[in-house]
């Protein structure tokens, strides 16, 4: 490493060497000094092309003395049109290079000298000299998934997740940088690596709001020679995420449609939601999402971030029983969401993964955010479940807002949670009102606080099932979400 630093340093400005310990070796050039003292060869394992060899070329040397053994050598690459003092040698016991040279514009030269140095410090007088004419190709980036109409992410909030590939003809993809910028603003990029990246919500922000519009996103690959090659973009519609946000520059609560079905208890629970937020939230201060409509979700850090542009975000899945992909695929941005002081209210069936069981939730996840053990089972053949069927006219029970709802049918996929924290039960099922026997009092919902404020709410009842099936809410199914919106605390002028 040391004399990496070093050889670097006496290098012409713009100048990359990496020196890689090996042997001598044979090869197809060398240079021979007279006798006479110390003499030096170098010689490199493919012909010269005058015309122009790889910027990146692995040389090798070796030297010899008739009257003693070398000790080391002195090398410098230097710039092949300048006259040269005898300055800027490097020393070292190594006998080969790989050698990386700058070459932003495709094109430069430059000569490599080495001399030996035997063991009397005598050095060779006439230093082995190669002269190279460097050329570098372009590296190619291709943008593979980005917001797009295909899979319904043409419209975004504040965040995005693209994925491109690398070519570089002449070079190592997995060293190429990739610079990616919004909108022109070429001359400050983010610089991403591998095959992905996802632009910070920051990014998006035009005077220090967020605006809706028509955006642009460029990418361009700049190989480990310094060379830049084509810009490659994409645009897309980027939502602000509320029309009149707070003095932070947040909405208030975004409400995710999440239920996939297409019979009427969607529509009641569209309405529901619906009904609640509109009635309970200034105009302008919140917006909804339509998973069927628009899935802007590319990664975790997409859900993170879409999420944190808002106080509070209710997801609900009514009594859709699909795997909910988005939510298992993306779980990981939830956890960052409420630990920095988000508000996370999801109500789904089959919340939970349990045995064979799927569910979007992880125990893991289970145990370190909802502050419990995981769900109840129960023994069936041929394996166990964690999906309790509740019963009809059962009442559920509210400790944290000191009120009850009413279902009206038979539903599979209620969850019990193993709770540590009787306090943080939001609501209760009645020993015997599942039709598995449960033994003793269920919760079904769970409300746990998180680090920095931050709230975490699970629901695996629908409430939509508190309500009468024609359509006419009762007062209690409505009243409960009005106190959910108090809870998550975004209610208020």
């Amino acid at each position: 490493m040391k004399l990496r630093q070093a050889f670097a340093a006496a290098l012409l400005a713009g100048m990359t060497v990496v020196f890689a310990l090996g042997g001598a070796g044979c090869g197809a050039k060398g240079i021979v000094q007279p006798l006479g003292g110390p003499h030096t060869v170098i010689f490199i394992s493919s012909p010269v092309d005058t015309h122009g060899v790889n910027h990146i070329v692995h040389m090798y040397w070796y030297g010899t003395d008739p009257h003693g053994y070398i000790a080391g050598y002195d090398v410098r690459m230097i710039d092949s049109t300048l006259v040269q003092s005898d300055t800027g040698w490097v020393f070292t016991t190594q006998t080969d290079s790989s050698i990386t040279v700058y070459t932003p514009t495709g094109y430069t030269s430059k000569v490599f000298e080495v001399r030996a140095i035997n063991d009397h410090g005598v050095v060779d007088p006439h230093p082995a000299i190669q002269h190279f004419y460097f050329r570098n190709q372009p590296p190619i980036v291709t943008l593979l998934s980005a917001p797009s109409h295909a899979d319904h992410s043409d419209t975004t909030f504040a965040s995005a997740t693209i994925t491109w590939s690398v070519n570089d003809p002449d070079g190592d993809a997995s060293k190429v940088i990739v610079r990616v910028w919004l909108d022109g603003h070429e001359n400050s990029p983010a610089i991403g690596s591998g095959t992905s990246f996802t632009v910070p919500s920051s990014q998006f922000q035009l005077n220090g709001q967020w605006v809706s519009g028509m955006r642009t996103l460029h990418v361009q690959a700049v190989d480990d020679g310094g060379m830049p090659g084509p810009i490659d973009s994409v645009s897309w519609y980027v939502r602000a995420p509320v029309a009149i946000p707070d003095a932070r520059n947040l909405g208030r609560v975004l409400l995710v449609d999440a239920d996939t079905t297409a019979d009427p208890a969607k529509s009641r629970s569209d309405s529901l939601y619906l009904n609640a937020v509109s009635t309970q939230l200034p105009p302008g201060t919140w917006t909804v999402l339509h998973l069927t409509l628009n899935q802007p979700f590319h990664s975790a850090l997409d859900l993170q971030q879409t999420m944190q542009q808002f106080h509070a975000v209710l997801w609900y899945r009514g009594n859709s029983t699909f795997f909910p992909t988005v939510l298992s695929n993306y779980l990981g941005g939830i956890g960052p969401y409420v630990q920095s002081g988000g508000k996370f209210y999801l109500e789904t069936l089959n919340m939970v993964q349990a045995w064979s069981s799927p569910g979007p939730l992880t125990p893991d996840f289970v145990s370190h955010y909802l502050n419990s053990d995981g769900v109840f089972v129960y023994p069936m053949v041929p394996d166990s479940s964690d999906r309790w069927g509740l019963s009809g006219a059962s009442v559920l029970q509210s400790p944290i807002l000191a009120d009850s709802l009413q279902n009206t049918r038979t539903i599979v996929g209620v969850m019990g949670f193993i709770f540590h924290d009787p306090s943080q039960v939001l609501l209760s099922v009645p020993a015997g009102t599942f039709t598995e026997g449960n033994p003793y009092d269920f919760a079904v919902a769970l409300a746990v606080p998180q680090a920095n404020g931050g709230l975490l709410v699970v629901n695996s009842f629908p409430v939509v099932d508190a309500s009468i099936p024609t359509g006419n809410f009762p007062q209690r199914a409505t009243i409960f979400l009005h106190e959910l919106l108090a809870l998550l605390g975004v209610t208020g002028p």
